[in-house]
């Protein structure tokens, strides 16, 4: 900024108004206002030779003038007149003439040179950026930039910017970030297709080999000599990592350990890594945590896209996880988390997975999953095979063409999978639904829609529509099963479904594959007083099974229902205890088998819910 001249112009004179005349009144005193009426008094004025003045003095000619504030060209006199005069700057012209003169400049008129860019140089030291330009980096897909770039990394305050204007950025070695730095680029490609990661969108770091290190960008939260016990605050804003001129399959996108807290990441793209996406670690038992990542695509990495573990309070916001070899998105004990309106597409295993030990901590929380969605990835859509006794709480949760199996469907593969879990798991709004290919090939997938198998602690059901190959719903879970009275469940293609609707009179009817012994499958309670009317069942192959149902603890059958004949519904010959209270509970179990049948189908007739 700077000050303007005022006065100097034939019009700019102390006059008064007498009678039919102005008179000049020389060494007249005026206060300076920001305002024709009212306002703010000025004061930061000066004379023409920069001593502050709060007033201005006319000379013995009568003539006014004096520097005003810094940048402010337009300002009002009041020499006590009645009436306050406008002033306006007298050098406007000048200066903005001296400073067009000054293009390309620092501080000047900012320019762009041979290469469709403005020099760094323009830019500003105040604004706390540091363009990778001014270290060296060419950003022109050949030179290799590592050296400049970790340059100016190094060189970056915390809370400062290290900035990438569009180009593309050769490396050849890990980049180290260190505390407190955003790197910031001009566009990240969310989506990549022919022509997108070319000349039309150079707007990345693009590691190439030979390379040295593990992934292309660390953190390291571990006193090590070279990086600090805790490690943080980091930021990444449209940028992209591209992996796709590396070889190997031991390089991750972004590697991280130890105490490293609060690393947001918004508008990022992790593409063709040759190992995972995005990967942390711990030093010592001690994880990254808090961390939150908004917008955020890994696309087509050949191992994992991300593979978190102990990452407590994380966010994963609008995260999509697409293409990738083996597993999408992987959490490991990172309780107290949320994972919202998050993606996993044609990834070659499991779209997502909740596993390992959770909550091995006092006060440990579980985890949200909400609104998220699943498509055509090779095994589980969601499996969940976590320890602990956290709850797991997933709401809205749509998967869909899942366990594609190679294009072969089959292998047992579901929409959601329980398997073994010992944490509770509560969904509500749960759909799955099966399909193929969108070009018409592969076999109709998944098999199940809901599965639960193993040791599976709790889990519980309710608002679903559960629309798969062969079941809907398959449980050989030896633990409780809640399904709520809102569960649909359909087999079949999508243009013709065979679908179990729940009815007043028919509130149970539950598909499960007979395990070689007797196990409890479904737990129901009533939502309001009502009646059991009959027990009934059928079994598909074998030579028999014996079920019943019981009423908080008690037999509802006085003697078990043997399903003598196969494929035939056999109903209970008497019910006791029929009145259910409101909250009473409802269990199905098998109690023997024989002859190992492939299925056998329960339900429990309830009338005046």
């Amino acid at each position: 900024m700077a000050r303007f001249l005022f006065g100097g112009s034939p019009a700019d004179y102390a006059m008064e108004r007498v009678g039919n005349q102005l008179l000049v009144r020389p060494a007249a005193v005026g206060t300076v206002w920001d305002s024709l009426t009212g306002g703010t008094q000025v004061t930061d004025l000066t004379d023409l030779v920069g001593a502050p003045i709060v007033e201005v003095t006319a000379d013995a000619d009568g003539a006014v003038t004096f520097m005003g504030p810094d940048g402010i060209t337009s300002l009002f006199v009041d020499f006590g007149y009645v009436r306050r005069f406008a002033l306006t700057a007298v050098t406007v012209g000048s200066v903005l003439t001296d400073f067009i003169a000054q293009g390309g400049e620092p501080g000047g008129w900012a320019q762009l040179d041979e290469t469709g860019h403005i020099d760094s140089t323009q830019i500003p030291a105040q604004l706390d950026w540091i363009v990778v330009r001014t270290h060296g980096a060419k950003g022109d897909g050949v030179t290799d930039d590592t050296i400049a770039i970790q340059n100016a990394i190094n060189a970056c305050q915390p809370g400062g910017v290290v900035y990438f204007p569009r180009g593309v950025y050769r490396t050849s070695a890990t980049l180290d970030w260190k505390n407190g730095v955003t790197l910031m680029g001009s566009h990240a490609n969310l989506m990549t297709g022919p022509g997108m990661t070319g000349a039309e969108y150079p707007c990345y770091i693009q590691p190439t080999a030979p390379f040295t290190g593990g992934s292309v960008i660390q953190i390291i939260g571990e006193d090590d000599g070279e990086h600090p016990a805790i490690s943080g605050e980091q930021r990444m804003v449209n940028l992209m990592l591209d992996g796709s001129q590396l070889t190997g399959n031991s390089i991750d996108g972004l590697f991280a350990k130890g105490n490293v807290q609060n690393v947001v990441m918004e508008n990022v793209t992790v593409r063709q890594m040759p190992n995972n996406g995005m990967v942390t670690g711990d030093v010592g038992g001690v994880f990254p945590y808090s961390w939150r990542l908004r917008h955020v695509m890994i696309d087509n990495c050949h191992a994992n896209g991300i593979l978190f573990a102990g990452n407590t309070d994380l966010t994963l916001d609008d995260v999509q996880v697409i293409g990738c070899w083996a597993q999408g998105i992987v959490l490991t004990n990172c309780t107290n988390s949320q994972v919202v309106m998050c993606r996993a597409e044609w990834n070659g295993s499991h779209g997502f997975r909740i596993t390992g030990a959770w909550g091995d901590w006092q006060g440990s929380g579980g985890m949200l999953m909400g609104d998220c969605t699943t498509d055509r990835n090779g095994q589980h859509g969601v499996l969940i095979d976590a320890t602990g006794n956290v709850p797991i709480s997933i709401s809205n949760l749509s998967t869909r063409r899942d366990g594609r199996n190679g294009g072969t469907g089959g292998g047992g593969f579901a929409g959601l999978a329980v398997a073994a879990a010992t944490v509770p798991v509560l969904v509500t709004s749960l759909t799955c639904y099966p399909g193929v290919d969108d070009g018409g090939g592969s076999t109709n997938s998944p098999e199940y829609g809901l599965s639960v198998t193993g040791a599976a602690t709790l889990v519980q059901v309710d608002d679903a529509y559960l629309h798969a190959a062969t079941q809907g719903l398959h449980s050989t879970s030896s633990g409780t099963l809640v399904i709520g009275a809102n569960v649909v469940q359909a087999a079949g293609p999508t243009n013709a479904p065979v679908r179990t609707v729940p009815t007043a009179t028919a509130a149970k009817g539950l598909v499960v594959t007979a395990p070689a012994g007797a196990a409890s499958y479904v737990i129901w309670r009533a939502p309001k007083a009502c009646t059991v009317t009959a027990v009934r069942g059928y079994r598909v192959g074998g030579t028999g099974a014996t079920i019943n149902a019981t009423k908080n603890g008690v037999d509802l059958l006085a003697v078990n229902l043997s399903l003598s004949t196969a494929s035939t519904w056999l109903a209970g010959p008497g019910v006791q205890n029929a009145a259910l209270a409101a909250g009473d509970t409802l269990a199905v179990a098998i109690r023997s088998v024989a002859g190992a049948p492939t299925a056998v189908t329960i339900q429990v007739d309830v009338q005046g819910v």
